[in-house]
């Protein structure tokens, strides 16, 4: 069953996660669309349902949650979703 509501692209960045205790780390963004990104998670101690800050490439830190974790890789749900233009702007990132 599909679990995304948007579209993803290709990412080539990587996002700084803060867990709430604020521990930081940076992680390689492997897709990103609207409403959340894949990161690799194989150097990553986290499960399902923890909340987390995810700072992306020029954009302040946002809430997002630890949706799944599965072959090395996790899916975040952010809070709020990603606008149109702030999405366009890290694609170009990614080219």
């Amino acid at each position: 069953m599909e679990r995304r509501q948007n579209e993803r692209h290709t990412a080539n960045y990587s996002a700084e996660v803060r867990y709430r205790s604020g521990q930081k780390m940076q992680l390689p963004v492997l897709d990103i669309g609207l409403g959340g990104c894949m990161v690799d998670a194989r150097s990553w101690g986290v499960r399902p349902g923890e909340s987390i800050f995810v700072r992306l490439p020029g954009l302040a830190s946002q809430p997002a949650t630890v949706i799944w974790i599965e072959d090395e890789r996790a899916g975040i749900a952010f809070e709020e979703l990603l606008y149109e233009p702030t999405l366009e702007h890290l694609n170009r990132l990614a080219a």
